[in-house]
């Protein structure tokens, strides 16, 4: 009915052109995509002046064309270009060109289209915001580039009310950290590759393999109930074109680091962050076994370097397509910090005070393999395979005042850490998609992922500076040890989803969504963490070349009785004393679910999800601190078993096309993470952590306003509210105990409100040359959040540990009033050149770090701005160079606190430097 009403339209308005003139139009449909709109294609009529572009529902119409026989070009940056030739304009009418189009070819009369679509697209993506039901934001791997984003962490911190934390591997949204967060590949749940965290490290995933990175702060049925921040869903990349292969090579430096001629790298490790031994490597402790140095190397060059290999192929079988894309890239960087670290202890007086100078290397390797089979009307089975080696090797100097060590500001503390984390995350996929008939689809996938994450001979020695001269310390063995732990997690996903279109087939409006979805999801996580600390155990205090620690700590000082080794199960005549402490965490979470999604009234969608989260999490531990398996136990088994029923509800209100009201309401509900619950020690520099076995779940409930406006196409302002209620939140809290450590506890309620303003304008668009062959464009793009949360501070009973809480109230850990992302980018096309240059500004207000306890104020993160700007060039249809300069600012990254004076002190801070990197391209 509607292409038949287009039909007619656009035939009269053929009968009002001039006799001599006529018309081409028509609408373009995705095959690909279940036959959507195919909107922004560029139509030009050769050899005239005449153009037009499809617009959001994939129509276009080009009048005024003399009568005649002429050659149409379709072209859409990404796409391949196509030219339709033997096009017949005849005078008073108009030639209809409505086709399907999509990977395979597709009979347009007598001419043959092919065009590919693709989701990484700016335009593409708010087309797909504008049609969802529910509240969704999104950035493809066009936007990534344009602003020079290198992963997955720093793309979702240019989403509207993302930001990150130094010190922690993950986002926050809203202000919710790591644990209100999930993580998710292709729809799919991913592992954690980092003991310390519930989500898998984003910068794992580098922007040359990702399609799009979807945001979800809003809940709905198909995603797992553990959530009251955002899901983070990335959209592994495929082959847009028929065939494809691209190289890509950079390099660059770090101004703070480039110049210092004795950076410092752990031992054992190579440049590819392998060569290390991860087994426990001793049987017996009076033997020194250890394979590796405790003195650093150094090197004098620190170049960061990358290289990217892509490319794949599209292959037809019969009717049928197999797509294959390929990746493979190398990633490392330097980073050298310099700068100080410090405790104020409760008189207002440093129980710390040390210059630190912290040397740090990462290199990662990927591969990622993609297997995508098309087959009948939009129906496909992909294989999705995924590996990632990620390794950091860093090297910190400490020096000055450390009370815990020794309190005569004559004797001041050396401390050298040295510590390599190794990752290797391997993923695992099979999806699906089938069209059984007209009403009914189904939606299917399963996975398996693994990841290690080991640490390796961690080394710290700490000495005491005497007179002049170093010398070892005695009272705690723990201050010189050699820390080996061992992550192993298994993650097996699967879901299955039902839809039927309740859509009549004599409809008036196809475009509506009016349909029944029923699904199921099933995961279960199980973690086996091992660890062993070997410590030296020296009865008086001996000389130490501390460029030279290996001629003190070897086999000789054994024998000759300098020191002995111990662990924290006991001496060698302890016949327990190898034995590794380890934690063991199992979760199962079986969750059907189901929706209706209606259009009510011609302006009026509504969605109503239901879902049932059937939640088993268990933690068993045998630690240096208690144990839930000894006999008796000394500690209880972290036991969850829940049934958690989740409401949500979105409605759409369309008061114009382009004009649309958004509101959802949810309760969630977020898991303590394994590490939270287990009492294993964790010993750094700066402080211990340790779990809590007793922690409990909260409950979330949360509601969302929101208005969008779409002026033209690829441009949108849009405004949110969003409140949400927290019972029984989870924080990380310094609990009363001897060393005042870390730990994880609940407190009684806490809200979290704002409003968020995004905008994306072009502010000119200009066609150059007779023929419109270049075009100028200047884009800017705004997201501007505001942030007002609030917790209760109050010591709960339903755990064993004591706080004392400094306030009765206050902020989330982590939540900036005050978030801003702007750019500004300009972009000069040419036939023969494409120019690109793009302005980005990032700024987050002050934010807690830590909530102040025992009379001591917050630890603060002071706000900074950062800049960046980014250039790509690409000539002709296969060279490209890139030039960048990030961190152009170079603010200074602090911690600060107020003392009981009001004086307000420095902790930490240091420069992070400017990257600049130059890198070229080829695609073939």
């Amino acid at each position: 009915m509607r292409k038949l009403f287009t039909i007619a339209a656009l035939l009269c308005l053929g009968a009002v052109f001039a006799q001599e003139t006529g018309t081409i139009a028509g609408k373009l449909l995705d095959k690909e995509s279940n036959n959507q709109p195919l909107p922004f294609a560029n139509v030009v009529v050769q050899g005239t002046s005449k153009g037009s572009s499809t617009d959001f529902d994939g129509l276009f119409e080009i009048t005024d064309i003399p009568a005649g026989t002429y050659t149409i070009e379709f072209s859409f940056t990404g796409y391949q270009t196509v030219e339709i030739p033997n096009v017949v304009v005849e005078a008073d009418k108009v030639a209809v060109v409505d086709a399907t189009m999509g990977a395979t070819a597709a009979a347009l009369e007598e001419v043959v289209i092919k065009v590919i679509t693709s989701r990484e697209r700016e335009e593409a993506l708010l087309i797909e915001q504008k049609n969802a039901v529910e509240i969704k934001q999104a950035i493809g791997a066009q936007e990534l580039a344009r602003k020079g984003v290198s992963d997955a962490e720093a793309a979702v911190t240019k989403i509207t009310g993302v930001t990150k934390q130094q010190g922690e591997k993950n986002v926050f949204v809203r202000g919710l950290g790591d644990r209100y967060n999930s993580t998710s590949l292709n729809g799919l749940p991913l592992p954690s590759d980092n003991p310390t965290y519930k989500n898998i490290t984003l910068d794992l995933f580098s922007s040359d393999i990702i399609k799009t990175i979807g945001v979800s702060k809003v809940f709905g049925s198909r995603l797992y109930g553990d959530v009251a921040g955002a899901n983070i869903d990335i959209e592994s990349k495929e082959i847009v074109g028929k065939e494809e292969f691209k190289v890509s090579i950079s390099t660059g430096i770090n101004t703070e680091t480039v110049g210092e001629d004795n950076f410092l790298v752990a031992d054992g490790a190579n440049g590819f962050g392998t060569g290390l031994d991860k087994d426990f490597p001793l049987t017996d402790l009076t033997q020194y076994n250890f394979e590796n140095s405790l003195d650093p190397d150094a090197q004098s060059s620190q170049f960061n370097s990358s290289i990217a290999i892509s490319g794949g192929k599209k292959f037809d079988i019969g009717e049928n397509r197999l797509s294959v894309f390929l990746v493979g890239g190398f990633d490392n960087s330097y980073q050298f910090k310099d700068g100080f670290s410090k405790q104020i202890n409760a008189t207002g007086g440093f129980s710390r005070n040390l210059d630190v100078q912290q040397y740090e290397y990462n290199v990662s390797q990927k591969l990622m393999g993609n297997f995508k089979y098309s087959f009948g009307n939009g129906n496909y089975l992909a294989l999705n395979t995924i590996y990632i080696h990620d390794n950091t090797q860093s090297v910190s100097d400490y020096f000055g005042q450390q009370d815990s060590v020794s309190d005569d500001a004559e004797r001041p503390t050396f401390i050298r850490r040295q510590q390599t984390n190794n990752n290797n995350v391997f993923i695992n996929q099979l999806l699906g998609y089938f069209n059984i008939n007209d009403k009914l689809t189904l939606d299917f996938g399963g996975s398996y992922s693994n990841a290690q994450s080991d640490e390796p001979d961690r080394r710290q020695n700490t000495f005491l500076r005497i007179d002049g001269e170093f010398r070892t310390t005695t009272g705690s063995a723990g201050l010189n040890h050699r820390f080996f732990s061992q992550l192993d997690e298994d993650d097996i996903a699967g879901k299955a989803i039902i839809t039927y279109d309740l859509n009549t087939s004599d409809s008036d409006d196809t475009q509506k969504i009016n349909n029944i979805e029923l699904g199921v999801n099933y995961r279960n996580t199980e973690r086996q963490f091992d660890f062993i600390q070997y410590s030296t155990n020296f009865n008086s205090q001996i000389l130490v070349d501390r460029n030279n620690i290996d001629a003190l700590f070897n086999q000789q000082s054994i024998d000759d009785g300098t020191f002995s080794l111990v662990t924290d199960r006991g001496r060698a005549d302890n016949p327990n004393a190898l034995t590794p402490f380890f934690y063991s965490a199992d979760r199962t979470i079986i969750s059907p679910f189901g929706s209706t999604t209606l259009s009510l009234v011609d302006n009026l969608t509504v969605s109503l999800g239901l879902r049932l989260d059937n939640v088993e999490q268990t933690v068993d531990y045998d630690t240096e601190l208690i144990s839930s398996v000894s006999n008796p136990p000394s500690g209880p088994t972290g036991v969850i078993e829940e049934n958690y029923i989740l409401p949500s509800m979105s409605l759409k209100y369309n008061f114009s096309e382009n004009s649309i009201l958004r509101l959802a309401g949810s309760k969630t509900y977020t898991l303590p993470q394994f590490i939270e619950v287990a009492p294993f020690l964790y010993e750094d520099v700066n402080f211990s952590r340790f779990g809590n076995p007793l922690l409990q779940a909260s409950d979330d409930y949360n509601i969302d306003l929101k208005y969008e406006w779409y002026p033209k196409s690829g441009e949108i302002i849009a405004i949110t509210g969003f409140f949400k209620y927290i019972d029984f939140p989870i924080n990380t809290i310094e609990v009363n105990s001897a060393g005042n450590d870390i730990s994880f506890v609940n407190t009684p309620e806490a809200t979290a409100f704002g409003a968020e303003l995004e905008i994306r304008k072009d502010i000119f668009n200009n066609d150059i040359g007779e023929d419109a062959n270049g075009n100028n464009k200047l884009t800017a793009g705004l997201n501007i959040s505001y942030l007002n949360t609030n917790q209760t501070l109050e010591d709960v009973d339903t755990d064993e540990l004591t706080v004392r809480y400094t306030n009765d109230e206050d902020e989330l850990s982590g939540a900036s009033d005050l978030l801003i992302n702007a750019d500004i980018t300009y972009n000069i096309n040419r036939p023969k050149y494409d120019l690109l240059s793009s302005l980005v500004f990032n700024y987050f207000s002050d934010r807690i770090f830590t909530i102040g306890v025992a009379g001591r104020e917050n630890i603060v993160e002071t706000g900074i701005p950062t800049l960046d700007f980014i250039n790509k060039l690409k000539l002709g249809e296969h060279f490209g160079i890139s030039l960048s300069a990030k961190n152009l600012l170079n603010p200074d990254f602090k911690l600060t606190q107020d003392t009981t004076a009001g004086e307000t002190i420095d902790l930490t801070t240091y420069k992070k430097g400017v990257n600049i990197s130059a890198g070229i391209s080829y695609e073939f």
